[in-house]
C-alpha cells in the first residue's frame, strides 16, 4: 500500500493537546481546519462531520453509496454537506484536510488525488485525539482486542475511576471527547491506525499479529505495519505492551519501557502463567492472582487478562481491582458465548472469530472430535487450510456457509466431513440433527461476514435467535 499523505503534526497542532474548553474558542489545530472532506459516511465518519460541523468548520462528506443506503446520513448535522454516491476527485477543490473513515481504502482515487495535491489525510482518530485532554491506553491486535480493551475498562472502574471506553470496540472517538482531563481506554484496527500522525498513547498493548485483511493489504508486513504505528510517538515514560509469544510483536520498535506478556515463556519480568496462578513480576516483585478467578474462559483470554493486569499496574492500578474485575467481567457477546444447551449439546457463538487464526484459539480447548463447526462468510484472503490439523482432531463435521464456503471445503477436502449450507440457518439445523449428547455446536466463521450480514453481531444474533427457536 501507498505511504498516506498523513498530517504532519508540526504544522497542524501545537505541542501537547489541547485543554482549552470546547465553545466558542477553538482549538489551535480546528483554527488550521476551515474546509474539510469526510470520506466515508459510516458511524466514525459521521461522528467527525458532526464534531467539526459543530464548531463551525466547513464541512462536506463523501460516500460512494448513494443516500438511500446508508444508515446514519439521517443522524448528520444539517451543517454538512453531502456528496453520496460519488467520491469524485473535483470534492477536493478548496478542501484543508480529509479525514478518512477506516473503512475506506486509502487506494482509493480520491485519496491519491489528495496525496498529489498535498493536503494532509488524517483518521477520526487522530482528530479526535488532538481534541482531547488526559491519558491514553490503546489497544490493537489481531484478535483479542475488545476484550482486552473492555476488561482494561472494568478494571479501571473497579479501581474507582471513569474512563471513556471507545474507538472500535463502540462509540468513535470523536464523539466522547472531553475537554476535561480524562482517562482514554481505545480500542483501534489496523485500519484506524494506518492515518494517525501525532496520536500517541502513554499505554499501548500489541496483542498479536497474525494473518488478517489481506484483501486490503498488501502482505502481513503491511499489515504489522499498520499495527506497529501504535509505537510511533511514544516516549521514554510510556509504556509498551506486546505478547513475547508472538515473533512480530516481541521486540516493538519505540522508545517506551517495553513489558511482556506469556503464556507458555517463564518471564524474569512481565505477565506470565505459573501453574494455575496468573503472574505479574516487576521491579523485583511478584503478585499473583489464582486462575479460577477470571470468569471468562480459554487461553486466549487468559493471554488478554495477564495484558489488562500489565496495563493496569502502568496506569497505578492496585491489584486488589484487577482481582474484582476479574471475578466480575463476564465477557462481550459474540466470542465463545454459550446460548443454549440442548440434550447435552452446547451451542456457542463466536461471531467475533472472523479470522483463522481466531478460529483456531476457540478450537484449542475443545474435546477431540466432539465439534459440529459453522465456517464461511466473505474471505478476507485467510489461509483456511491451516485449519487442517486442528479440525482433523477437534472436528467431527463441518457446515460452510455464505462465499466463501467453496474455497473452505476445497481446503478441508478429506480432512473431515463437509456438509455445504450456504445460510445459517440450514447450518444450525444440521447441527440439531447431528449433535450428541456431549457435543458442541460452535459459530466460529474464520471470515468476515459481509456477504450476508451487515456485521458480525448481526451474524451472531441471527445464530442465537436460531439455537433459541429449537424445539
Amino acid at each position: 500500500m501507498a505511504p498516506l499523505p498523513v498530517a504532519d503534526a508540526t504544522t497542524l497542532s501545537p505541542p501537547g493537546r489541547g485543554i482549552r474548553p470546547f465553545g466558542a474558542v477553538l482549538f489551535p489545530f480546528l483554527q488550521l481546519m476551515n474546509n474539510v472532506l469526510i470520506i466515508g459516511a459510516a458511524r466514525s465518519g459521521v461522528a467527525a462531520a458532526n464534531f467539526l460541523a459543530s464548531r463551525a468548520v466547513d464541512v462536506v462528506i463523501s460516500d460512494s453509496k448513494p443516500e438511500s443506503e446508508l444508515q446514519l446520513a439521517d443522524r448528520l448535522d444539517s451543517k454538512v454537506r453531502k456528496a453520496f454516491g460519488t467520491h469524485s476527485t473535483t470534492l477536493l477543490e478548496g478542501i484543508d484536510t480529509v479525514v478518512l473513515s477506516p473503512g475506506v481504502p486509502a487506494s482509493i482515487d480520491l485519496v491519491r488525488e489528495a496525496a498529489n495535491r498535498s493536503i494532509p489525510v488524517i483518521s477520526e482518530v487522530e482528530l479526535a485525539f488532538r481534541n482531547l485532554s488526559g491519558k491514553v491506553i490503546a489497544i490493537t491486535g489481531t484478535n483479542g482486542k475488545s476484550t482486552t480493551t473492555a476488561l482494561i475498562g472494568a478494571i479501571l472502574r473497579a479501581a474507582g475511576r471513569k474512563p471513556i471506553v471507545a474507538g472500535n470496540i463502540g462509540d468513535p472517538l470523536i464523539s466522547v471527547v472531553d475537554s476535561r482531563p480524562r482517562e482514554y481506554v481505545i480500542e483501534l484496527s489496523s485500519f484506524q491506525l494506518e492515518t494517525v500522525a501525532s496520536f500517541k498513547a502513554d499505554i499501548a498493548l500489541l496483542l498479536n499479529i497474525t494473518p488478517d485483511h489481506l484483501d486490503r493489504y498488501s502482505g502481513i508486513d503491511a499489515y504489522a505495519a499498520a499495527k506497529e504505528r501504535i509505537f510511533q510517538n511514544q516516549e521514554p515514560g510510556d509504556v509498551a505492551i506486546v505478547n513475547a509469544d508472538d515473533e512480530r510483536t516481541r521486540s516493538p520498535q519505540t522508545r517506551a519501557r517495553v513489558l511482556l506478556f506469556s503464556s507458555t515463556a517463564p518471564l524474569g519480568e512481565g505477565g506470565l502463567i505459573d501453574g494455575n496462578d496468573l503472574v505479574i513480576r516487576l521491579d523485583g516483585k511478584e503478585s499473583r492472582i489464582h486462575r479460577d478467578a477470571l470468569m471468562i474462559p480459554g487461553m486466549a483470554n487468559v493471554e488478554n487478562a495477564l495484558a489488562a493486569w500489565l496495563a493496569a499496574r502502568a496506569a497505578g492500578v492496585e491489584d486488589s481491582a484487577v482481582e474484582t474485575a476479574f471475578r466480575t467481567f463476564s465477557g462481550l457477546p459474540h466470542r465463545m458465548e454459550l446460548i443454549r444447551e440442548i440434550d447435552g449439546v452446547r451451542y456457542l457463538n463466536d461471531s467475533k472469530g472472523t479470522n483463522v487464526d481466531a478460529t483456531l484459539k476457540s478450537l484449542e480447548g475443545m474435546d477431540d472430535k466432539r465439534v459440529l463447526l459453522i465456517l464461511g462468510g466473505k474471505d478476507k484472503a485467510g489461509e483456511f487450510s491451516r485449519l487442517a490439523p486442528l479440525v482433523a482432531s477437534k472436528v467431527r463435521v463441518v457446515m460452510t456457509v455464505g462465499a466463501a464456503a467453496e474455497t473452505i471445503a476445497r481446503a478441508l477436502d478429506g480432512v473431515t466431513e463437509i456438509v455445504p449450507c450456504e445460510v445459517m440457518s440450514r447450518a444450525v439445523e444440521v447441527g440439531r440433527e447431528r449433535g450428541k449428547s456431549g457435543d458442541t455446536v460452535l459459530l466460529s466463521p474464520a471470515c468476515a461476514s459481509f456477504d450476508q450480514y451487515r456485521n458480525f453481531e448481526e451474524r451472531g444474533k441471527d445464530f442465537e435467535r436460531l439455537v433459541r427457536d429449537i424445539r
